[in-house]
């Protein structure tokens, strides 16, 4: 569960949320964050970098991740961050700045966002093939109603050119 503080302590993972996203760094002290800019220079990929805590905020509110059972702390996260630095294989789904810090506290890379981000695209994904379905249902229901009317209609006059005939 995240938190927020002014003092971050060694190798703590940092987060901070932005407008659809969150981004992820790790405390590495003297008021430096290292995380994996990707593409937070507008449309061009950048490499994991060393910023200040407030280049890296942006004025922004400050979450520090919780982790039960940590695998690494304070210098040893910092160290494995660092022995990743300039790296430059940034990709949002697979290779983003939150599988960057979960790797370095937990050894495994992990991204809880882009699996919420892939719940929310098979949800509407669902929505859309129902919605479509219904379009479909709708469409035929229509076609089927109009053809019927027609059909009503031609034995109506039929029937009307009997009587006269």
């Amino acid at each position: 569960m995240p938190e927020t503080k002014s003092r971050y302590p060694l190798g703590a993972h940092l987060s901070v949320k932005h407008f659809g996203y969150t981004h992820h760094g790790i405390y590495a002290g003297r008021g430096r964050v290292i995380h994996y800019s990707g593409f937070a220079h507008l449309f061009k990929k950048h490499p994991i970098e060393i910023t200040s805590i407030e280049k890296f905020s942006h004025g922004k509110t400050i979450l520090i991740q919780s982790y039960d059972n940590p695998k690494y702390k304070g210098r040893k996260v910092v160290r494995r961050m660092r022995s990743r630095m300039n790296e430059n294989n940034y990709h949002l789904i697979v290779n983003n700045c939150e599988h960057l810090c979960t790797w370095a506290i937990t050894g495994v890379e992990s991204s809880p966002q882009v699996f919420r981000m892939m719940e929310r695209l098979t949800t509407l994904g669902y929505i859309s093939s129902m919605i479509s379905m219904m379009n479909s249902m709708f469409l035929t229901i229509t076609t089927t109603c109009f053809a019927l009317v027609l059909y009503i209609k031609k034995k109506l006059n039929d029937k009307a050119q009997q009587r006269l005939a």
